[in-house]
């Protein structure tokens, strides 16, 4: 039961992300765009982010975690059907407010898991984290299979919505209402800034939550147009990057207790390196498959771990520790998605994992981070 309301509210919102975004191709198709215009417009969801996190902390806060959960999910569940079917102004417009409302979730979840953490002392964070990857797995299998036989964008993302406000409903009935909040001892600042340390564990996850990001967004165009797979084939495929990132996060909580983080982070920046190469190399669908595995396993704990440190090692209240956190990574990958569009439309789908690599190698030098240690480029002063 400590593990259920996180679960449910984490396997929802990832079936709601991925079903919306294995369907990018048709979307893109239906809206008569390039995928330099999709880059631009999938950069409405950060802008929305950016403008959520001045409020998410105070929100969640003041309506308590699982109260601003079970609301703001549903919210987003709502918008998702109509990013299917409206033209581009359209889509720049819900998309803004899914990544704006989606960011406030994000952070009220985040605080769920860590609060039964301080309550319990069970380690929760990784495997609720895990419960999104077993959603991306569930939902980009059954996204693929739908895709195949013809289903319309539409009637999946509301089957998906209805999905995600039944998961909000179930854990808003079985679980007890959280601790009214603290109030604040001091007046707060429109923005939460990140000190020191939030930028180090930013700069520390960057190059593998980049790699995430560039999966989510442009993994399925890969599979389908470099590699020629088609819609089911594509799902499977992509499937095993979910399965990866889901097996490594249930095991997160014990593989962090006995390798420690940093262990954790170099060893995933080595995966991820020579899983990319392999991905963009190689013709055969099933050694792209076992890449697209070894990425999941390798970028699974990067934002686990960004939390666990940010709450271990923040001062002040953590619901604005999460949202600095949140904030730098949002204003530090912002331009990513055109970016890659631009890149995948003018050189290639594979060029767009290639320039990955050195901000995964930063990931890799920044590890000591993870345990409040400076990392070596750092020291000596």
């Amino acid at each position: 039961m400590t593990l259920l309301p996180p679960a449910l509210l984490y396997f929802s919102n990832a079936i709601l992300f991925i079903s919306l975004f294995t369907r990018l191709p048709s979307i893109q198709e239906a809206m008569e765009i390039d995928k330099a215009v999709l880059g631009l417009a999938l950069l409405s969801a950060p802008v929305g982010t950016f403008l959520a996190l001045p409020l998410a902390g105070r929100i969640t806060d003041r309506l308590t975690p699982r109260l601003t959960a079970v609301i703001m999910l549903p919210v987003c569940a709502l918008l998702t059907p109509l990013l299917t079917i409206l033209p581009l102004p359209g889509f720049v417009l819900c998309f803004f407010l899914f990544g704006f409302f989606r960011t406030i979730f994000d952070v009220s979840a985040n605080m769920i898991s860590a609060g039964i953490e301080n309550r319990t002392g069970a380690k929760v964070l990784s495997r609720s984290h895990g419960f999104w990857s077993v959603g991306l797995l569930a939902g980009s299998l059954v996204s693929g299979f739908l895709a195949e036989e013809g289903m319309a964008p539409l009637v999946q993302q509301m089957m998906a919505a209805a999905l995600a406000i039944l998961a909000c409903l179930t854990v808003f009935l079985l679980t007890p209402p959280d601790p009214p909040p603290v109030p604040a001892s001091r007046k707060r600042s429109a923005y939460v800034m990140p000190d020191r340390t939030i930028i180090l564990i930013c700069i520390m996850v960057l190059g593998l939550c980049i790699v995430e990001g560039a999966v989510y967004d442009w993994g399925i165009f890969f599979l389908r147009e470099e590699l020629g797979a088609d819609p089911a084939l594509a799902g499977m495929l992509y499937a095993a990057f979910t399965i990866g990132m889901g097996a490594t996060r249930m095991a997160g909580d014990t593989l962090r207790e006995r390798f420690g983080p940093v262990a954790l982070i170099r060893m995933s920046a080595i995966v991820v390196t020579a899983s990319i190469i392999l991905l963009i190399t190689t013709p055969s669908y099933m050694l792209a498959g076992a890449a697209l595995f070894l990425i999941g396993c390798g970028i699974a704990l990067a934002f686990p771990l960004a939390v666990a440190t940010t709450i271990a090692l923040g001062k002040g209240q953590p619901s604005e520790n999460l949202a600095a956190l949140a904030l730098t990574l949002m204003l530090a990958t912002i331009g990513v998605p055109p970016l890659l569009g631009f890149i995948a439309e003018h050189v290639s789908l594979a060029a767009t994992f290639l320039v990955l690599l050195p901000c995964v190698f930063i990931s890799f030098l920044m590890a000591p981070v993870a345990e409040g240690r400076r990392p070596f480029r750092l020291s000596g002063r």
